[in-house]
């Protein structure tokens, strides 16, 4: 060592040795960043890089070289031969050329490889560019210096390649690389000047002037510069291209990486960092796929089987001539887009997009369009798909839920409040379910359970369903206490969707009929007789304009005497094919689909027409259902018909039911008030067969209470409802209220009804339905009785 550093103080000019260690620093330094730069790319780039990088590091080399061979003083006249000197520029950019194209290859010990190779270049170089010096002395060499000055040359120019692209910090990778290629020329140049001996001689000749040296090595020096600094202006502009592409990539929303054909990282945005939560130092420029993959499974936790899967994925993409894009799951919930994108000429770009919050908001539009906002029970149109999924099955059963006084609660307690029993509700349905069984809520406070066990299962669960609901809710500050009625039917071969819920109504409408808070099961029939009803109910939206409709008048009288007072108008429809159709079979239809309120107007204006023939001590009683006491309208019908047929109010006597005063009451109390101040008269029907009657009489102060047949058929053997009888006549007459016997059909009945005191009396043994023309004729003879009877 102190051999070497002898020779560079005693035999060189040291301000060329300097300038020649500046030239070579800064060529170093030029070829680490013009290398890297060839590594990240493909292609023609890559080849295009590598020229220049090859171009520059031979320049810089034999600058170096030269300019440190001017410096070396023998102390002896010199020269050099131009041909041998040209050879040796050439000999330093081809061999690093081939060193670098080795050096970006994939392979793993690549990098030393090409290292040496650029190492030997600089050996032949130099020792090329030796054979071109002239001197005048005879030339002799150590040959350990001049193996040692081989060996450092390979050995360190190997290491500085391998350092560049495999060892340690990114950042300090480049400097690190520098430092050993500036050692490898410069260890070469002066350990193979150590070994250079040269013995004085006499040549002819001149082969130097001093001077004239100097100046060559300071315009080689200036050369060398602006080569070295050619390859700089090269390497700074691409990394100012770079830098700027690279700050649009870092604020881009999606994460980028680029792929070269031999699969390296050329490119990877900031935003892929954060995407994988990988530090700047896990991600790399010059990584290899292999590691990328890795580094990413690191820290998202796969085992080396899923991260051999997916680097599979990754090259079976790049290999496509398609792009592919699929959407990644992560365990801790994030998502993922990816899109691979093969590139012509080689290798692929990556984009990754984070769709977590995307899909979770489509998965709560997509949860929110199948489940109900307010229960999170699945709604009607998962009942459809959840339906048709079991019938394809096989077997299934629906329990069709009906909360019983649902509504009253909203009406007294308001909707908080029916809200919340609603998720009370649901909340005891849903502890009942087996994981196989599923509930649904299909509107309102209509609810229904899938279940696919056999049909003793759904039957012990319609019960358990019942006895649950049935149990007071506490919701403060109320304690509410409702029930539910459920229709069960199970599905039979060939049935679909409709026919199930078709068949699970008809049953939860048995059940409310049947009491409420209670279950049915459907039976064989229920939807012919359904059909029935269908069918009728059509032929009666025909009847009233195929004047089918007609009224039959039951005569009533007054006690003791016997009296003709009046008549009770009752409808009939003559059906063309049936015959004469009952009213209790085909007013309930006329209700439910709303034809009531167009029937009970023609019955109106049909009985007040006949009235007005009449005597006027004969009133009429006319039947108004529940729906058209709810309707304003029934008022000033009424009214105009009343004026229409010149009939007195007072003669006219409204009878409704004591049902229909229950449902909706404030409405109902304020349509009697109503028809109260217009003069007629109301009628509470079959009484005692409701509950809370005593308040509905005073509530809405009735004229006349109708004594129900069902009271009148067993008076004459049940004491108990003899007593109810005799209870009802003397509340009346203490109230003022007139009262009317039904369904007298023997005249012990009659008897009993004197002895009690009861005003008037109608039914079979009294007088039976009479069609106009005989109503009319009974009228007739009354009137004429009532003539002659009459004093002169």
């Amino acid at each position: 060592m102190m051999t070497v550093v002898g020779c560079i103080i005693e035999h060189h000019n040291l301000w060329l040795v300097l300038m020649a260690a500046v030239i070579c620093g800064s060529g170093s330094w030029a070829m680490v960043r013009l290398f890297l730069r060839a590594a990240t790319a493909d292609s023609l780039e890559k080849l295009a890089w590598v020229v220049l990088s090859a171009f520059v590091t031979g320049a810089s080399i034999w600058c170096t070289h030269f300019v440190a061979m001017l410096g070396y003083e023998p102390g002896l006249p010199i020269g050099f031969d131009p041909v041998l000197t040209i050879v040796s520029l050439l000999v330093a950019m081809t061999g690093s050329g081939i060193g670098f194209l080795i050096a970006t290859s994939k392979r793993p010990s690549a990098p030393a490889i090409g290292g040496a190779v650029v190492g030997l270049s600089i050996v032949v170089m130099h020792y090329t560019g030796m054979l071109a010096y002239r001197v005048q002395g005879i030339v002799s060499w150590d040959r350990s210096f001049l193996a040692a000055s081989i060996f450092i040359s390979c050995v360190l120019s190997a290491a500085s390649l391998h350092a560049a692209l495999r060892v340690g910090d990114e950042h300090v990778r480049p400097h690190l690389a520098t430092f050993l290629f500036f050692l490898s020329i410069i260890g070469l140049h002066f350990t193979g000047m150590t070994a250079f001996r040269v013995s004085p001689m006499l040549i002819d000749g001149s082969y130097s002037d001093p001077e004239a040296l100097n100046a060559l090595a300071f315009a080689v020096a200036c050369v060398g510069s602006f080569i070295v600094g050619s390859g700089f202006a090269s390497s700074f502009i691409d990394t100012k291209a770079r830098a700027t592409a690279s700050d649009a990539l870092a604020n881009m929303s999606n994460g980028l990486t680029m792929l070269s054909s031999s699969g390296l990282v050329t490119l990877v945005n900031e935003r892929v960092h954060a995407l994988f939560h990988l530090g700047k130092d896990e991600l790399r420029i010059g990584m290899t796929l292999e590691s990328y993959i890795a580094a990413i499974g690191r820290r998202a936790g796969w085992d080396s089987e899923r991260v051999r899967r997916v680097l599979d994925n990754h090259q079976t993409w790049m290999r496509s001539i398609t792009p592919t894009r699929l959407e990644h799951h992560f365990d801790d919930g994030t998502i993922l887009a990816v899109a691979c994108q093969p590139v012509a000429r080689g290798g692929a770009i990556l984009t990754y997009e984070d769709v977590t919050e995307a899909r979770n908001g489509q998965k709560t539009i997509a949860h929110m369009a199948f489940h109900d906002a307010l229960t999170g029970l699945k709604n009607r149109r998962m009942f459809a798909q959840s339906m048709e999924d079991l019938l394809s099955q096989g077997r299934v059963t629906m329990l069709m839920i009906d909360l019983d006084r649902f509504k009253s609660v909203n009406d007294r307690l308001g909707h908080a409040v029916g809200d919340e029993l609603l998720r009370h509700v649901t909340a005891r349905i849903s502890t009942l379910l087996q994981p196989s069984e599923q509930a649904f809520r299909l509107g309102g406070d209509e609810l229904a359970v899938l279940v696919s066990a056999p049909r003793e299962r759904a039957i012990a669960l319609a019960q358990d369903i019942t006895t649950s609901i049935a149990i007071p809710f506490e919701i403060n500050p109320h304690v509410v206490a409702i029930g539910c009625s459920i229709g069960i039917a199970a599905a039979e071969p060939g049935d679909d969707t409709s026919i199930v819920q078709q068949k699970a109504d008809l049953a939860l409408y048995a059940a409310k009929n049947g009491g409420r808070n209670r279950f049915e099961t459907y039976r064989d029939g229920m939807l012919e007789d359904e059909a029935n009803k269908r069918l009728l109910e059509q032929d009666l939206s025909e009847a009233l304009d195929a004047d089918q409709l007609e009224l039959w008048y039951q005569p009533l009288y007054s006690l003791p005497g016997r009296t003709l007072t009046g008549f009770e108008a009752l409808l009939r429809w003559r059906h063309p094919q049936r015959g004469i159709v009952s009213p209790a079979e085909f007013i309930p239809i006329a209700e439910s689909s709303g034809m009531i309120t167009s029937i009970g107007a023609w019955v109106i204006d049909a009985a007040c027409r006949q009235a007005a023939l009449w005597p006027d001590h004969v009133y009429m009683s006319i039947n108004v259902s529940a729906i058209q006491l709810r309707s304003a309208a029934l008022v000033s019908q009424l009214a105009q018909t009343l004026t229409k047929h010149c009939v007195s109010p007072k003669r006219i006597e409204i009878e409704i039911t004591e049902t229909a005063m229950v449902e909706n009451s404030a409405q109902i109390a304020l349509t009697l008030t109503s028809l109260r101040a217009l003069g007629v008269r109301i009628a509470m029907d079959d009484f005692g067969t409701g509950y809370s009657s005593l308040a509905h009489l005073r509530a809405f102060k009735v004229d006349r209470i109708k004594i129900d047949r069902s009271f009148i058929a067993a008076s004459t053997s049940d004491p108990g409802a003899a007593a109810i009888i005799r209870a009802v006549v003397s509340m009346a007459r203490e109230l003022n209220i007139d009262t009317t016997a039904e369904g007298i059909e023997q005249e012990s009945q009659l008897q009993n009804l004197l002895e009690l005191g009861c005003g008037t009396a109608q039914g079979y043994l009294l007088g039976r339905p009479l069609v106009c023309d005989e109503a009319d004729a009974i009228a007739r003879t009354q009137m004429q009785l009532r003539l002659r009877l009459a004093p002169n």
